[in-house]
């Protein structure tokens, strides 16, 4: 089995397209993207229905599978945090695209709980108010 068959899959579950948007972003910087799913929690879809779509995907993807959503307590987290339960995957909410550039380029080369900090710490490393930066110059 090659490297890169054994690199995890990236699910990214959001409320809306903003999942495929941000993957979109994510193949702007850095190319075509492989084993990337996303689910949107569309208008009217039940929460049943969006964990169907996720479960048939996850059937097929590996254990150390990441799962990224975007808002905590919502319900593309919710869903998530079932599958994680079930079955160990590792769920990183707050998703932005500095993580997702950073699990493209990573995943396959560290520990899936490695991987999980790093991108929390690319995640949050990310946030910053400029205009303060800028202000004190």
């Amino acid at each position: 089995m090659t490297q890169l068959a054994k690199r995890p899959w990236l699910l990214i579950i959001t409320h809306g397209r903003f999942g495929e948007e941000l993957v979109k972003s994510c193949e702007l910087v850095l190319g075509k993207m492989k084993d990337v799913y996303c689910f949107s929690l569309l208008e009217g879809m039940t929460p049943e229905k969006l964990m169907e779509n996720v479960g048939e995907v996850l059937n097929n993807a590996p254990e150390d599978s990441l799962i990224f959503t975007d808002i905590f307590s919502g319900t593309p987290t919710n869903v998530a945090a079932v599958f994680a339960k079930r079955h160990q995957y590792t769920v990183i909410c707050g998703v932005n695209l500095p993580m997702l550039i950073e699990a493209e380029m990573n995943r396959g080369d560290k520990s899936t709980h490695q991987l999980a900090d790093d991108l929390v710490a690319a995640g949050v490393g990310s946030i910053i108010n400029i205009t303060r930066i800028t202000n004190e110059r």
